[in-house]
């Protein structure tokens, strides 16, 4: 993930303490884990403070490193907001650790960590858990926006700077300059930000299944690393409506047709069933919760 001495220094120094970070989230000690990844960023900012005169490969990387202490730090929001029937707040930390891990994935020079690859396959199975499909986006007028880095419109000539990339260590993005009316809310399917959405109580029954996940680790039945994926299936059960009548007699249902050519074949109906698939990560390698085995990188 590290191309400069200094990062891959650092990062093999912090392997331990990011070790540890994985197994407290993985245990459901989430404030533990706070702190560890608190200790983590001390010491990335006192290495950031001596190398301010480094190369501009040196700066990018450790703002590599600390999106990814940020992406592990969203990561036990999630699973400590759905411990807590948060779930809400839980979707908002599940797109922050999308976001997260985008980043990482993007500047990391082609290198693969394990860790990143497991996150990635279960933050897309495990939002296919929450009940929304449907998105509002909104649009307001803005006069222009002004590059972060030198401060020009970043869309004009003058500014040489590319939203999205890297500059010493500082991400090149726009800010928004006087900013006018909403121009549109629009109702859509693929938003670029998924936390606009229709809110719903944490105890609605649109969270019946994340609460079943909920009950799993509280009983530590699951624990947040042993999540793998989901499997979809049809499943058949008896209609609890169904009545059996003569096959001459008005159907039950109330539409005034004989049973006969209504709902006599309604005894049985289909519905739709989620497997939460579970897998245990290999922990001969490291003796104990595969964060070891996660964090190896393949170059």
């Amino acid at each position: 993930m590290f191309i400069s001495e200094q990062l891959i220094s650092l990062f093999q120094g912090l392997g331990s303490d990011f070790i540890n970070c994985i197994k407290l989230i993985d245990s459901l000690c989430f404030e533990q884990a706070g702190t560890e990844l608190n200790k983590i960023r001390t010491v990335i900012d006192s290495q950031n403070t001596k190398w301010s005169n480094e190369r501009d490969e040196v700066l990018n990387e450790v703002y590599l490193l600390n999106r990814f202490v940020d992406l592990l730090s969203s990561y036990s929001a999630i699973w400590m907001n759905i411990a807590e029937s948060k779930l809400t707040n839980s979707w908002n930390s599940l797109q922050d650790s999308m976001d997260h891990l985008r980043s990482v994935k993007k500047i990391s020079n082609g290198t693969e960590m394990r860790l990143l690859d497991f996150l990635e396959n279960q933050l897309i199975d495990l939002e296919k858990l929450y009940p929304y499909n449907m998105f509002f986006s909104m649009g307001v007028k803005v006069d222009w926006f002004e590059c972060s880095i030198c401060g020009k419109d970043i869309d004009s000539i003058e500014c040489e700077h590319t939203k999205g990339e890297l500059y010493r260590g500082k991400v090149a993005y726009g800010i928004a300059k006087n900013i006018g009316y909403v121009d549109h809310v629009g109702i859509v399917k693929y938003p670029a930000d998924k936390r606009c959405v229709v809110q719903y109580d944490d105890d609605g029954p649109q969270f019946e299944v994340l609460r079943y996940v909920t009950g799993l680790l509280t009983s530590q039945k699951m624990r947040p690393l042993s999540f793998h994926h989901l499997h979809f299936s049809q499943r058949t059960k008896k209609n609890p409506e169904f009545k059996k009548l003569p096959r001459n007699a008005v159907c039950f249902c109330g539409s005034g047709r004989k049973f006969k050519k209504c709902c006599i074949s309604k005894e049985f109906v289909e519905f739709d069933h989620i497997d939460i698939v579970t897998r245990e990560i290999d922990k001969e390698e490291d003796g104990g919760g595969g964060a070891a085995l996660l964090l190896q990188i393949d170059e």
